[in-house]
């Protein structure tokens, strides 16, 4: 009973561990595939155990380097030749990790289960609870997966062209970005002004930094230094007052995917010094409407 036992036991741990292999190296694997090399691994397992004091150490230390390569080729495929070894190394070091991961989850939840409870619960307590500790994996994982394809299908490749200057900016896509032009009522993209350096000559350098530290649009500032090509925008936030930032003019913006344009427009270009993307591969946001039709105008003027 006791061997019985221990092979399920080693059956599931040994899913659970392949499973976590097999979704980030092969995700393709089939499920049955996967529950068979658990089979394979745990039964490898019980015959090296009934092994002890009967072999030497060397040889059973070798058999269990081939047991584990034998069920590495069952499940995933993966023949360890010359120019599959880099893989055949990842997916060992990725199994060494889990299995050391799950190992000190069950060491410490059996020391709890022993103290705390008895028969049948304290013979599956811990298998019950690796089980539970894996699913929890499993969802957090696909979570974070998820939100990391979200954010990927949300960034894009952003030219734009101003006054003879060129720049290519990574570009996130919000749609909570609503901020629009006063005259035109077109969204308007927002870029840092450190990044905006590349597009501005030395005079709107000037202006734009001197209005960065002022709390109010200085009318008569702009008017006596000449400063010209710089508008005043104005924005509001939920639980914020209501803000303004100073913008220059584009002749084009070009939005693009896998090289394919995606949107083609001119406009304003918000200058900010405020810390509002988050997201650390993005430079510039993009306002909501970048991609409909009404904004499509081509190297049109606000």
């Amino acid at each position: 009973m006791n061997w019985i036992f221990l092979f399920l036991q080693n059956w599931v741990m040994d899913y659970l561990i392949l499973s976590m292999v097999k979704s980030d190296f092969f995700p393709h694997v089939r499920k049955g595939r996967t529950a068979a090399g658990a089979f394979l691994a745990a039964a490898t397992y019980l015959l090296w155990l009934v092994q002890r004091d009967r072999v030497p150490g060397t040889v059973r230390q070798a058999e269990a380097v081939i047991f584990i390569c034998l069920v590495f080729l069952f499940v995933c495929s993966v023949r360890p030749v010359r120019k599959k070894w880099p893989v055949f190394l990842k997916i060992a070091g990725a199994s060494a990790a889990y299995t050391f991961l799950m190992g000190g989850f069950a060491f410490a939840l059996d020391r709890v289960i022993r103290q705390r409870a008895a028969g049948f619960f304290r013979q599956w307590g811990v298998t019950a609870g690796c089980v539970l500790f894996f699913l929890l994996w499993q969802y957090v994982g696909r979570r974070i997966r998820e939100s990391a394809r979200q954010k990927q299908e949300n960034l894009y490749e952003v030219e734009v062209q101003r006054n003879g200057r060129t720049a290519v900016f990574t570009g996130l896509y919000d749609s909570g970005n609503l901020l629009k032009s006063q005259w035109t009522g077109r969204g308007i993209c927002v870029l840092p002004l450190k990044e905006a350096q590349a597009l501005l000559d030395d005079r709107e350098k000037e202006a734009l930094s001197y209005l960065a530290g002022q709390s109010e649009f200085p009318w008569k500032s702009m008017t006596s230094h000449l400063w010209r090509g710089i508008y005043r925008i104005t924005y509001s936030a939920v639980g914020r007052e209501d803000g303004w930032m100073p913008a220059v003019m584009a002749d084009r913006i070009l939005v693009k995917r896998d090289g394919n344009v995606l949107a083609d427009r001119g406009g304003l270009l918000g200058i900010t010094t405020q810390d509002i993307l988050r997201d650390g591969d993005a430079r510039m946001l993009l306002p909501a409407d970048i991609f409909s039709r009404a904004a499509q105008s081509g190297p049109a003027k606000d």
